[in-house]
């Protein structure tokens, strides 16, 4: 099963980031979630309530965030298993644009699933997928509208270059310190 798409999510692409990443508003927006924990900063553990057509299962699992590239995109592998109905594994990227004074945010899915879930034939889960994604979707939309818009935050000063090369009174030491060291030895020598 393979989902892509795009939405058009109406807070800066810094909040959508947050929100993305932030086990409370996932937990808030994912039909059927049960809850969500992160374990470490890319690490979670999900527990999902799900039904397909004839299936009515529980699902536990993991998903792991990698090559987090604040806040414009990001890649996540799940794995989720249900006793009832079997398993779930899949992989999504998602990539964070501005856009129109909001966040667009496009997406691929790409999943398996395997036991009882694959007994009902791609088309039927590749369409209980696709009402997955437009609910989460519809559901993270209108939590973000209520969400106060904040300004995306400055970016972190520049680091001060160190060293006389970049001092204005660089050169001027340079040619003191030659000069005592010339005087020096024409001198005392």
């Amino acid at each position: 099963m393979r989902i892509a798409d795009a939405q058009w999510v109406p807070s800066t692409q810094h909040q959508t980031w947050d929100a993305l990443l932030d086990p409370a508003v996932l937990q808030k927006c994912l039909p059927g979630c049960v809850h969500i924990t992160r374990r470490t900063p890319t690490e979670y553990h999900v527990a999902i309530h799900a039904k397909f057509p004839g299936i009515d299962a529980n699902y536990e699992g993991e998903v792991l965030l990698s090559d987090l590239n604040a806040p414009h995109s990001l890649s996540l592998a799940f794995e989720g298993k249900g006793e009832a109905a079997g398993m779930a594994i899949g992989t999504a990227q998602m990539t964070l644009t501005d856009k129109d004074r909001g966040t667009r945010l496009a997406y691929t899915v790409a999943a398996m699933a395997g036991g009882k879930l694959a007994e009902c034939g791609e088309p039927l889960i590749l369409k209980a997928g696709g009402k997955l994604v437009e609910k989460f979707f519809a559901n993270f939309i209108d939590y973000m509208a209520a969400q106060p818009r904040l300004e995306p935050p400055p970016p972190p000063p520049e680091p001060e270059e160190r060293g006389l090369s970049n001092s204005r009174w660089s050169w001027a030491v340079a040619m003191v310190v030659v000069v005592v060291l010339v005087g020096y030895h024409t001198l005392f020598k």
